[in-house]
């Protein structure tokens, strides 16, 4: 089959949780560009997703951190926090989708964790709150570690998308892929509230353009400069890195000062298969 979906979106929280504090024109631009990724993910017609993304000690603490952990559970629950405004669901698995790309993973020298159980946060919950409102397709989410040094680079992000790609290219079902994160926010930290426009308008560039040279070089220092949470963005990258060759186009970028995040909306022309 082929991948017959991609888009990347912000999970902020303030999304749902506190969607009247947003100025109503940032609001309904960026509710305008969810709809639009919604509608082209129900034409595309997938028959699983799989999600680039991340949690937020949902699942882990310092007692083991990975770098990537891939879910292979029958089912999931979410989301755990029950001030987001979203109806807690349980979602379907894919074990068989997600086993298979364990072993590419170890076949190409990428070496993820793995789990059958898995809570959902607001990290996942949040974007298939929009894209998915019917919770109706399996997934099989793949969390990134954004919360915990020593961080992926966006080299190893590509590294693991490439993965994911070659398996979705050769999966005998329709594949659509969603990244979640970012943009530049710095939760909880000195710098909470800031939002580097520069930054983020210079990342979504990259994506536009396909420039996988550019997004390689991102560093976990690089992403630091735009605060704690723009390492989300690793999920993108790795996005990109299943895509190979394609064409990005911003749906929608908005600074919202009182979600403490930019939160940014990409669609994906898939250049070959």
């Amino acid at each position: 089959m082929a991948i017959s979906y991609a888009c990347a979106m912000g999970h902020a929280p303030g999304i749902t949780a506190w969607r009247d504090a947003a100025p109503a024109e940032q609001r309904e631009r960026l509710y305008a560009s969810f709809e639009r990724l919604r509608a082209e993910l129900a034409a595309a017609q997938p028959d699983v997703l799989v999600l680039f993304t991340s949690e937020h000690w949902a699942n882990f603490f310092l007692d083991h951190v990975s770098p990537y952990c891939i879910g292979r559970a029958e089912q999931y629950q979410g989301p755990i926090e029950p001030w987001l405004k979203i109806k807690r669901t349980r979602l379907q698995g894919d074990p068989e989708l997600a086993s298979a790309i364990i072993e590419a993973c170890y076949r190409h020298d990428v070496e993820p964790g793995f789990s059958y159980e898995l809570q959902l946060d607001h990290g996942t919950m949040v974007p298939l709150h929009f894209l998915l409102p019917r919770m109706n397709l399996p997934i099989v989410p793949i969390f990134i570690n954004t919360l915990s040094p020593p961080l992926p680079t966006g080299r190893r992000a590509l590294a693991l998308g490439r993965v994911v790609g070659e398996v979705a290219r050769s999966w005998p079902r329709r594949v659509g892929i969603i990244a979640t994160g970012g943009m530049s926010h710095d939760p909880g930290e000195r710098g909470h509230g800031t939002i580097d426009t520069a930054f983020d308008q210079a990342f979504l560039d990259h994506l536009v353009r396909g420039d996988l040279e550019q997004l390689a070089k991102y560093t976990p220092d690089d992403f630091s400069s735009a605060g704690a949470g723009a390492v989300e963005l690793l999920s993108w990258i790795a996005l990109a890195g299943a895509l190979q060759r394609f064409r990005g186009e911003v749906a929608a970028y908005e600074p919202v000062r009182a979600w403490a995040t930019g939160i940014g909306a990409m669609s994906f022309a898939i250049l070959d298969q």
